[in-house]
């Protein structure tokens, strides 16, 4: 796929997205990219404001304020209805973000505060910056655009806007194609240390050189640290160190503490940083590191964060302060392999289930076969039938069509529409919200899906079997459903903005009144149409409606509706507001007791699929490897020989093939083994 190409399917998604109306599009993607950044770990979350006064020349479309680093996250949005792929130049650009600018700049007088409308999200945008004023240490604008940026634009990476420093991100249409089409989970993040210490950090080697993986020991000024993770912010942080942080919270005290009091001691007491990278150059004698390519910290991520609240919010000295690190180098092809490894036994103090619970888990595992071979009925009654595609891993939905034909690649796109593709922070907005949970959903997709995982990861303990066809079948109605209200909300009269919070508590008040009439939405029925029915659809819009009032009902002490919505009482008070449901829709409801004999009858059929893919499983793996996972299993005495038996008719396939059953056994081995320290190329 050429950039061209990838322009026009990307168009084509926006338009369908948004029915394919233009005013509408633009807000689509604007969210389309801000979703997109949320998984690049470029921000936490955003709030969509879409606001502009033309006349004066002001513009911003959504921003994020984070607490803890006190930057302020302005996007402006440059979005052009075309059938060509079009240019954006630099005079262009300063334009554009010479609209949002003025649009900071105004906040900070009062007096356009009072000519806003309270009931808009341009509304909080400027209140939140009249409040923060004194405490925003920096102003990042990123400008979103669905146009090709012009090589001459150059470096315009930083500024100041009313003596506060600002730097400036472009994403375009280009940098987009670049990153999905590369197979990477996210852009490749390049640190180069020239700037900093010129003759490169002092390492100390920790490898025998005779494999693709090579360690290093090292230490790092706290300060480094701390610009770093200013610079980076979560990108620096390894995705189950990230959702770890984002579900424990607060960031550690005795560190702050030792960093204030005791900075010379820092290195002795803390544990230090277990990091990653896919690259890195060292001088001739690999003595010194002068950059790394795509450091991931996969166990540290408090002790980061702490070093940078302290400089920041404490404004400690940090010039005694040093951390150990101990790095390992991994090639890219190994990076999904190994990192999580490293992050799994590296965070072994501090278990909890989130923590291991990424693209690797066997519940994502199971709903990628699951989406891959399970046909969606035509929702016109017609033949073609089509996938819900799960996109696992970042990146996999591109990756299947890298080396199509063009022919293929639209049989390919026929057969899994990009409007039904959904990623695992989309499953987990579809779950909370449909398990009322509407206040974590509004916190944003990393926060929710840290919940969610938490929960799920329990779940998946007591028992797998719940995760089968009927679930995925119901998990695509709660998707229809809820993708149904993200199209229809922005066309409603009454809307005036808060699209994704009323959503996801529409969402959640719908299944709040079901359940107190003992009764379940027909998923089924769902599934079946592909489509929802005429009487929920409106049912939905009046819930919607109702729900647009009651979350902007802020108390007299919380004026931003962003931060309303992330509180349980906002909940309540929406749970407490009557709503009846039409005759119509009360028809189509099923009985609990009903629903929970269908979900027994498909547990049942799990444990018969179960069989068939352990077996699928071991067959896959071939001989050679289970003699390995063998050798090491009579080396270590860890296997019983009626284990070992077992195992032994694995290692004579194709000759002789383990039942399903003797499969189930071999691959309890196989995790055993693990556990133990087992490795292998092949895993």
């Amino acid at each position: 796929m050429n950039l061209f190409d990838y322009y026009t399917e990307f168009m084509q998604d926006i338009y369908a997205r948004s029915g394919a109306e233009n005013n509408f599009s633009e807000a689509v993607f604007t969210e389309r990219i801000c979703d997109f950044l949320v998984d690049q770990a470029v921000i936490e979350n955003y709030t969509y404001v879409g606001y502009r006064n033309s006349p004066r020349g002001i513009r911003v479309d959504a921003w994020e304020y984070d607490d803890n680093t006190e930057i302020l996250n302005l996007f402006v949005t440059e979005y052009r209805v075309s059938a060509v792929l079009e240019t954006l130049s630099k005079t262009d650009v300063m334009k554009i973000i010479k609209r949002v600018e003025k649009f900071f700049i105004e906040s900070l007088t009062y007096n356009f505060i009072l000519a806003l409308e309270e009931s808009t999200p341009g509304y909080d945008l400027a209140r939140e910056i009249f409040d923060k004023s004194s405490s925003i240490s920096r102003i990042q604008i990123i400008l979103l655009t669905n146009t090709q940026l012009s090589n001459r634009v150059g470096d315009i990476s930083k500024g100041t806007v009313e003596g506060y420093d600002c730097t400036y991100d472009i994403w375009d249409i280009s940098r987009l194609f670049r990153i999905e089409s590369s197979g990477k989970a996210r852009e490749d993040v390049v640190i180069d240390f020239k700037e900093t210490i010129p003759e490169g950090i002092p390492c100390l080697p920790a490898f025998t050189g005779s494999n693709d993986i090579a360690s290093y020991l090292l230490v790092m000024p706290g300060q480094l640290v701390a610009d770093l993770y200013d610079r980076y912010g979560e990108r620096l942080l390894e995705q189950n160190v990230r959702t770890f942080l984002q579900f424990r919270g607060n960031v550690n005290k005795g560190i702050r503490s030792t960093i204030q009091n005791e900075p010379e001691m820092f290195f002795a007491y803390n544990n230090g940083l277990t990091a990653t990278a896919e690259h890195i150059e060292t001088d001739e004698k690999r003595e010194k590191i002068k950059s790394i390519t795509n450091l991931q910290i996969v166990n540290g991520g408090q002790t980061t964060a702490s070093i940078f609240t302290a400089m920041k919010k404490a404004k400690a000295d940090l010039s005694r302060v040093y951390v150990q690190v101990k790095l390992t180098v991994i090639s890219p092809e190994q990076t999904d392999r190994v990192v999580p490894k490293i992050s799994e036994y590296a965070n072994t103090q501090n278990k909890v289930s989130a923590a291991d619970f990424f693209s690797n888990h066997p519940f994502h595992l199971r709903i990628e076969e699951i989406s891959r071979r399970l046909w969606a009925p035509s929702p016109e009654g017609g033949l073609r039938e089509t996938h819900w595609f799960y996109e696992r891993a970042r990146g996999q939905y591109m990756n299947a069509q890298a080396n199509l034909t063009p022919a293929k690649q639209k049989e390919f796109l026929s057969k899994n529409p990009r409007s039904q593709m959904f990623t695992k922070t989309d499953l987990a907005k579809f779950e909370n919200s449909f398990n009322m949970r509407p206040y974590i959903v509004s916190y944003g997709a990393e926060k929710n899906f840290a919940q969610f995982a938490n929960e799920i990861g329990q779940k998946w303990e007591k028992s797998e079997k719940q995760f089968n066809e009927l679930y995925f079948k119901h998990l695509i109605a709660k998707a229809i459903l809820f993708r149904f209200l993200d199209k229809n909300i922005m066309r409603q009269p009454w809307y005036g903005g808060y699209k994704a919070n009323i959503i996801t508590y529409s969402v959640a008040k719908l299944m709040h009144i079901v359940s107190s009439m003992n009764k379940c939405l027909n998923f089924d029925q769902i599934w079946k149409a592909q489509k929802l029915s005429p009487s929920l659809e409106i049912q939905l819009l009046i819930i919607a409606e109702s729900v647009n009032k009651q979350i902007q009902d802020t108390p007299e002490t919380i004026t931003n509706v962003t931060e309303w919505c992330k509180k349980e009482l906002c909940w309540q008070r929406v749970q407490a507001t009557p709503i009846y449901l039409s005759q119509d829709l009360i028809a189509e409801l099923l009985a609990v007791e009903e629903v929970a004999e269908r979900g027994k009858n498909a547990e049942k059929i799990q444990v018969i699929d179960n069989g068939i893919f352990s077996q699928k499983y071991v067959l896959e793996k071939g001989a050679e490897y289970w003699k390995q996972v063998a050798q090491y299993g009579l080396n270590g005495k860890i296997l019983s020989p009626k284990e070992m038996e077992i195992v032994g008719i694995a290692c004579k396939i194709p000759n002789k093939i383990p039942s399903e059953k003797q499969s189930q056994i071999i691959i309890e081995v196989e995790k055993r083994v693990k556990r133990e320290g087992f490795f292998s190329a092949d895993l």
